[in-house]
């Protein structure tokens, strides 16, 4: 402590502080508060949808997911960059379409990738999987969409009994076996680790297929149920407490527009607008006309009318 220092408080009454003691002491106190009230009310966010849970409470909607995949009629399946060269639905502004720009990076086919070969894997401790899929690959592809279109219809009038899905009689060939597997891993709760495991890597980081696989009608009907869809302004909401992400709202707004609404460009549209308004932001310092809106509209004399109000400069500035 400096001399000046010591002068200061020399006749300060002083006493020994822990500083790191205090705040160990205050960590641990909120740290049980926090366990218990985690343990009592679990957590506060909205639980994830994973396959465990959509095989147990809706196993219809899974089979009609895997189905339909195995189908080709996933949208993943003619998407387009980054995951296949079918450029046909890229989203394009000006006839600039920025995910062609950098082609296939991520190639999947959605009926092997998501279906043929975790089914693969099944059939290692399944004898009943492998005869089945031999048996469904042993087949031209139009027999094969025979049996999925038939199966496709009979999921419509399936009943759930004990768990267990029934579809009305009808020749599917070996399709029921192969949802069935589906269905199981699905419940076992190995559906993620079946399509996202690597046999490069130790540990996975790249949850893009688990993602993709209920990325259109069970994702869908959930952001539906709790208004998170595109059209109920859903990027600014969250499943916890108001007003949710308040800054993407201007985002949102932009799909609530008609036009915008009903773009098959839209997600790039928006995308475009938005940083197009950032740049505007950005330069507004160096765009005529814009960069002298502040002093026309003197908004920030009312910001700072306390130092106006305090200095002795000119009213009119």
């Amino acid at each position: 402590m400096s001399r000046k220092s010591e002068a200061y408080f020399r006749d300060v009454p002083m006493k020994p502080y822990d500083l790191l003691r205090e705040g160990l002491v205050v960590f641990l106190f909120l740290a049980g508060i926090i366990f218990v009230l985690a343990a009592v009310f679990g957590s506060p966010d909205y639980p994830p949808v994973n396959s465990h849970d959509v095989a147990k409470y809706q196993p219809v909607a899974y089979l009609k997911t895997t189905a339909n995949i195995l189908a080709g009629n996933s949208g993943i399946q003619d998407y387009g960059p980054p995951y296949t060269s079918d450029t046909a639905n890229v989203q394009q502004v000006l006839s600039l379409a920025p995910a062609a720009w950098f082609g296939v990076r991520y190639p999947l086919d959605a009926s092997r990738d998501f279906v043929l070969k975790p089914l693969e894997r099944v059939a290692a401790m399944d004898k009943g999987v492998a005869r089945a899929l031999k048996a469904y690959e042993a087949v031209g592809h139009d027999r094969q969409q025979t049996w999925l279109k038939a199966y496709l219809a009979a999921l419509d009038k399936a009943a759930v009994n004990n768990g267990e899905v029934q579809v009305p009689a009808g020749d599917y060939g070996p399709v029921p076996v192969l949802m069935n597997g589906m269905l199981g891993l699905g419940r076992a709760g190995l559906l993620e680790g079946a399509l996202d495991s690597s046999a490069w890597t130790p540990f996975n980081l790249d949850f893009t297929r688990s993602l993709l696989f209920f990325s259109e009608d069970v994702d869908g009907s959930v952001a539906d149920n709790l208004n998170m869809s595109g059209e109920q302004m859903g990027i600014s909401h969250e499943t916890g407490p108001f007003p949710g992400a308040w800054w993407l709202m201007p985002y949102a707004a932009l799909y609530q527009i008609p036009f915008m609404s009903a773009s098959p460009n839209a997600d790039l549209l928006a995308g475009v607008i938005m940083i197009g308004l950032f740049l505007v932001l950005l330069f507004i310092p160096f765009l005529p006309v814009l960069n002298r809106v502040p002093f026309w509209v003197k908004i920030y004399r009312i910001i700072w009318r306390d130092w106006y109000s305090r200095s002795g400069e000119d009213k009119s500035a």
